[in-house]
């Protein structure tokens, strides 16, 4: 008699799946195997469905989703290697180390492609910084990123945060890494035949990181077991000399193959190598090198130590390999070979372990319709009642700025080394952050990573939507255009009908606007199960949007010092909802305003119309209009010069609310001089742009006049040096409270 119950909890169903599959019961290694696998984290059984309706399909595309990373090719023999990724379940357990090896594990995504990473970013997500335990998980996250990028010598020029009771229980960590390959010295993930060597290279093996892909596959309890030794940790020494030894692999053409043994470790990485291909892999776990001999096999398997590569060569390439590696002193060995059975073999010298078709691990997976419930949430009409006389339009933007959402970040970026390399040419605190390619064309990458919790939370379809524009106009508010998308899907339980339908609907509007931009979906990462005893997150899809500026030289800063500058908004201003935005969010349900839709073709045009205004040198500094909207979007422009503000004088009667927090849309704030503007104006109207004279940067001042819909005028003043002192501390005091 067979038993469905399974050592490494595999639910009944599919342990009977497995033994149908094996026409036996599963030996202990083999259904180790299974379980990682088979996990939602490496087998994406509930969502690989979905998926299906982002495209690749580009001629810039040069490697897209199934590859370690993504790639796009940038101008004639350079390419960009980029992913996203998750690391939520790990940081939460073990805030610094999980933190620190979601960076490692990234990077050598990028890597293993052959490419040199050159930028990393983040989006994270945390509880209430009241709770004193998240301010703990918030420092040791950001110390634990800093913990590797410094030391591995790689930039960290963007990132976001938000904070909300929502995720009190369930943080996000995701990360971003981008990397530059000749295109010559591109590598992949499939192997190219039977015979190639399996050469393992980089740390030694340890019980840290076992299962734990099965652990990032299911929700937390609040009485469950400890899970921290299924984090693993970093080594961030380690991981610069591996970067060095691979690249210089990839580099001499020494390799057919390389993969990051990252999550479900050496199990994940040789399947899939071999698979893709249609091949076998064997392999001896006796010769991996081992930090702790008595290891048992399922678990080399399985562990996720860090700082490993698995890479497939021709036996006549294996001896320069180890040598490469034992001069970055890193641990290598011969460990397996690919064959021509399709299957995945694990011997113990002359014990045969495990013996299963690798399509039953990879496309027999279960593959998952879940139930869903549809999550439509938009209001009938896109109007709404105005709510001008129910609030003060200063004590809004005082609640808005004193909280650590929409505070100064520059507590969390000073922690990085964000100009190493000496690449960075646009860093923390701009729309985008901008890297130097360094070529003779003199060009650069652009980087946006986006996330809006409140916005998708309210309605995932335009939510989704609205994160992709908001990345395409943060792009173009530096003068660039963009070139490819990533994302990081986080949501909940996915066996709950609800939260299925929020998966579906933001896939849905991500994958619409997408297309509508023409920007191909190379890669990503979907993170499930983020709940805790049956309460799950919001949905909270991220997205990181690559894109070219042609010329550095014609790059558009998102800080000015200048006084006397004009400033005008351009864009989309048909559509002020607030629903969706910061505001909505911190009246706590006072705005019944849908989520605004995406005026595409309004989006490309102001984009052609940055493009231009670019290229001629007319504009000064730029902002995308963002969270807490033209006003908070104004601070962020001149919060560098400690005296320096700005007098507005608007030239048409507003709905006050609307327009000053609306974060609709396609809306970039210039600042520009004087003899410009006819200019820019002109140019407005060749790209059928809306462009609005605001007023001018003035020293000492904060005075904004406007004449509301009833024709009466209004003036709202405030003292500068208080407002930008409490802008720069709503975030800093709640982490100097820390020892």
């Amino acid at each position: 008699m067979t038993s469905t119950t399974s050592r490494f909890r595999i639910p009944p169903s599919e342990m009977e799946m497995i033994q149908s599959l094996l026409g036996r019961e599963p030996s202990l290694t083999e259904e180790a195997v299974f379980s990682a696998m088979w996990s939602e984290h490496c087998s994406y059984k509930s969502s690989r469905i979905h998926l299906r309706s982002f495209s690749a399909l580009h001629p810039r595309v040069k490697a897209g989703p199934g590859e370690n990373a993504g790639i796009v090719q940038v101008q004639d023999g350079i390419s960009v290697a980029f992913k996203m990724e998750s690391h939520n379940h790990p940081s939460f357990l073990e805030p610094f180390q999980g933190s620190a090896t979601g960076v490692g594990g990234i990077l050598r995504d990028v890597i293993a492609m052959g490419a040199r990473p050159v930028a990393l970013a983040n989006s994270l997500v945390f509880g209430s910084l009241r709770h004193p335990r998240h301010r703990t998980l918030f420092q040791r996250v950001v110390e634990g990123i800093a913990g590797y990028g410094n030391p591995a010598g790689i930039p960290t020029i963007a990132g976001e945060t938000w904070f909300d009771d929502r995720y009190q229980s369930n943080i996000l960590v995701n990360v971003m890494a981008v990397g530059i390959v000749k295109d010559q010295s591109i590598m992949s993930a499939k192997a190219s035949r039977e015979g190639l060597l399996a050469i393992y290279i980089g740390n030694m093996t340890g019980r840290d990181g076992v299962s734990g892909a099965a652990m990032a596959s299911r929700g937390f309890t609040r009485d469950g077991d400890d899970l921290r030794p299924q984090v693993q940790i970093a080594d961030p020494y380690a991981g610069k000399n591996l970067m060095e030894a691979t690249l210089e692999i990839a580099r001499r053409g020494l390799a057919d193959s390389i993969q990051d043994m990252g999550a479900a470790g050496l199990t994940s990485s040789s399947t899939e190598m071999a698979g893709r291909a249609g091949l076998g892999m064997e392999l001896d776990v006796s010769l991996v090198p081992l930090r702790d001999p008595t290891m048992e096999p399922w678990e080399i398997l399985l562990s996720e130590s860090q700082e490993r590569m698995l890479v497939l060569a021709t036996p006549q390439n294996a001896e320069t390999i180890l040598e490469i590696a034992s001069s970055w002193h890193l641990s290598s060995a011969v460990i397996g070979k690919t064959i021509s059975d399709a299957r995945f073999v694990v011997r113990k010298k002359d014990h045969t372990l495990a013996s299963i078709p690798i399509s039953h691990l990879t496309d027999n997976a279960p593959l998952y319709q879940r139930p869903s419930v549809p999550t439509n949430r938009t209001p009938n009409s896109e109007a709404a009642p105005s709510m001008a006389g129910a609030h003060s339009l200063s004590d809004l933007f005082h609640r808005m700025i004193d909280h650590p959402n929409g505070g100064d970040p520059r507590w969390i970026y000073r922690h990085f080394d964000f100009e190493v390399q000496t690449r960075t040419v646009l860093g923390p605190g701009h729309d985008s952050a901008v890297i130097d390619l360094k070529s003779p064309s003199g060009s650069g990458i652009a980087i946006s990573i986006v996330s809006q919790p409140h916005a998708c939370a309210r309605d995932p379809y335009r939510g989704g939507a609205l994160i992709v524009s908001k990345a395409v106009t943060e792009l173009a508010a530096v003068g660039a255009f963009p070139l490819a998308l990533t994302d990081c899907l986080n949501f909940g339980n996915p066996e709950n009908p609800v939260v299925m339908g929020e998966f579906q609907e933001a896939i849905r509007g991500i994958a619409e606007a997408s297309i509508a931009f023409d920007i191909p979906v190379v890669s990503g990462n979907v993170s499930l199960y983020n709940e805790t005893d049956q309460t799950s997150i919001p949905p909270t899809p991220m997205i990181g949007v690559t894109g070219l500026l042609p010329a550095l030289r014609n790059r558009i800063s998102g800080h000015t010092k200048a006084p006397g500058l004009k400033l005008a908004i351009v864009g989309y201003m048909e559509n002020m909802s607030l629903g969706g935005s910061y505001l909505d969010w911190i009246l706590e349900g006072d705005v019944q305003e849908a989520v605004p839709s995406v005026p595409y073709e309004k989006i490309r045009g102001l984009s052609s119309f940055m493009m231009a205004s670019s290229a001629r040198g007319s504009v000064t500094a730029t902002r995308a209009v963002g969270r807490g909207g033209i006003v908070r979007t104004l601070l962020m422009m001149v919060a560098s010069a400690p005296s320096l503000g700005f007098y507005l004088d608007l030239p048409k009667s507003i709905e006050p609310l609307g327009f000053f927090f609306s974060e609709s849309p396609g809306r970039i704030v210039l600042a520009y001089s004087a003899e410009e503007e006819s200019r820019i104006s002109e140019m407005a109207k060749e790209w059928n742009v809306t462009f609005l004279p605001l007023g001018y940067t003035a020293p000492g001042v904060w005075t904004i006049r406007f004449r509301n819909m009833e024709g009466n005028l209004k003036e709202w003043t405030e003292n500068l040096g208080v407002i930008k002192s409490r802008f720069q501390r709503a975030l800093s005091q709640f982490m100097e409270e820390l020892p």
